[in-house]
């Protein structure tokens, strides 16, 4: 599996309200994003908290694990989170997010996932599952609120092809926001 990761805390911080992980089983791939509200230690703890939760009921169903997993939470800061469930037998990719995690596919074109108004442990209204195509060697970038949501890889195209890890980096480094924590993933789909 190849995944990059690649994140800086607010001002130097020892503490970042971003948080990421990501699984893979032989039928699906699960990437998440979890950016606890504000900055510092209990930013970072309810982040870490949420991606915790999604590690331990990744066989439950995608809209189960943002309910439950906001009432894990309701007694701590709540996160904005997007989920991305990567099925490999019938490339599809399936998006789910809450609050301003932005998740995009890259292939032969950009496609932009939408996320649901709220906050994972302080409410919303809905979840609106979004399942598309995704292609050998296409990238799923996602990325909290410190990261501009103006990102625009489309000149970065020997990046593109290359370490995934550099295109990480390139993108914190170029598109992050220096008021506040952020965290970039970057997943490259298997080649078959």
């Amino acid at each position: 599996m190849q995944v990059a990761i690649a994140k800086r805390a607010l001002y130097g911080n020892l503490h970042c309200g971003d948080a990421c992980g990501y699984w893979q089983n032989d039928a699906k791939t699960t990437l998440c994003m979890a950016d606890g509200l504000g900055h510092g230690e209990h930013a970072e703890k309810a982040a870490k908290a949420a991606i915790d939760y999604v590690a331990h009921h990744l066989s439950e169903p995608v809209t189960n694990i943002f309910a439950d997993c906001g009432l894990a939470l309701r007694d701590m800061r709540g996160v904005a989170m997007g989920i991305a469930v990567i099925n490999k037998d019938a490339e599809r990719l399936t998006y789910v997010g809450v609050g301003n995690i932005r998740a995009m596919i890259i292939g032969e074109q950009t496609l932009r996932l939408g996320s649901n108004y709220g906050i994972v442990g302080g409410g919303y209204k809905t979840l609106s599952p979004e399942t598309v195509l995704i292609m050998p060697g296409d990238l799923v970038i996602m990325a909290t609120d410190g990261v501009s949501e103006r990102m625009d890889v489309s000149g970065y195209d020997e990046a593109r092809r290359g370490d995934i890890q550099r295109l990480a980096e390139k993108i914190l480094q170029d598109w992050g926001i220096e008021t506040d924590d952020a965290s970039v993933l970057v997943f490259r789909n298997k080649v078959t």
